[in-house]
């Protein structure tokens, strides 16, 4: 079987543009409030063992639908890993991609752990994980909207911060420099690798993400690790959170009728496409809106192109959408 260390970016720039984007939902990451923590004040988790197996990136993804679970539902459930492992768009190679993050494992969703155990496995032991021919429709409940951040430390600690779930992040490093604080050093990066952030703080006056590996409790802080600004700034190339459990598309089964009204306008724009494809329609911020109106004024020559939603963009809808 072929090996990259768990991670690797292989979205065409086609396929990027279709991920649903940070700036889509928010003009602006909030100000961070940065504070100091102690160790004890650190925020615990499950921590996870991929053991010899490429499933960094499903045992994130496992770590980031338990966090919002527990914010959602206020109970804590550990998902599994093996499930969106053995769904990965290439099962000849250890690890997942891009491809798998943005547009395989949104569609299948996943289960709880207790179905598909996915600790302290290889490769082959997590691919023989047994399932059941019914846990493709348990999983459909959980299907997680994906949105793509800048990588950006201070966006990182900004998503946090407002919303209180994991960020994936994948970084290249060499595995000499992957310690308890990890440092650049002098040799080339090998690896492909994606963690959690969970919690973002200052120690010692220095900014600090706080990130929970796969690598279970032996490993550095008992499973965690601290990223500075420098590290991440060199060795991060993606990020990106979960928002939600269902997934959107930017399909309707009936072609939807301008009524005048904000909520036909954004299902005729989600007719349209001009939609995230992660959002719905009927529960958009103000700024989500008014960027899909300015999308729309732009594909039909309506100035000024603003997004504000006026009579001549009005009378355009009522138009194509009578």
């Amino acid at each position: 079987m072929q090996k990259y260390l768990g991670a690797i970016d292989n979205q065409t720039p086609t396929q990027k543009l279709k991920n649903y984007k940070f700036e889509e939902v928010c003009t602006s990451p909030a100000p961070v409030v940065w504070m100091e923590k102690a160790q004890p004040q650190w925020k615990t988790l499950t921590v996870r063992n991929q053991d010899g197996s490429g499933t960094c990136v499903t045992q994130t993804y496992a770590t980031e639908m338990s966090m919002a679970f527990y914010l959602k539902y206020g109970v804590w459930v550990d998902f599994s890993a093996a499930f969106p492992y053995q769904a990965r768009g290439n099962t000849s190679i250890s690890g997942c991609n891009s491809t798998d993050v943005y547009d395989i494992f949104p569609k299948i969703g996943n289960v709880f752990e207790h179905f598909m155990p996915s600790q302290n496995m290889d490769d082959t032991g997590v691919m023989a994980v047994k399932k059941e021919s019914y846990f493709d429709d348990l999983a459909k409940i959980w299907k997680p909207s994906r949105i793509e951040l800048p990588k950006d430390f201070e966006t990182v600690a900004s998503t946090i911060q407002a919303t209180g779930k994991g960020v994936m992040i994948w970084v290249k490093f060499h595995p000499e420099e992957w310690t308890a604080t990890p440092t650049i050093g002098s040799k080339p990066t090998t690896s492909g690798h994606s963690i959690t952030v969970i919690d973002y703080f200052l120690v010692g006056g220095k900014k600090y993400l706080l990130i929970l590996d796969s690598w279970g409790k032996n490993f550095a802080y008992q499973g965690y690790r601290l990223i500075s600004e420098e590290y991440f700034a060199q060795r991060c190339f993606l990020a990106s959170y979960l928002m939600t459990f269902q997934v959107q598309d930017n399909n309707t089964t009936v072609r939807p009728t301008f009524k005048n009204t904000v909520h036909s306008a954004k299902e005729c724009l989600k007719w349209e496409g001009l939609f995230p494809a992660n959002v719905p329609s009927n529960d958009v911020s103000d700024s989500i809106f008014r960027a899909c109106v300015k999308k729309f004024q732009i594909r039909f020559n309506i100035t000024p192109t603003l997004g504000n939603f006026g009579p001549i963009t009005k009378a355009k809808l009522t138009a194509i959408y009578p």
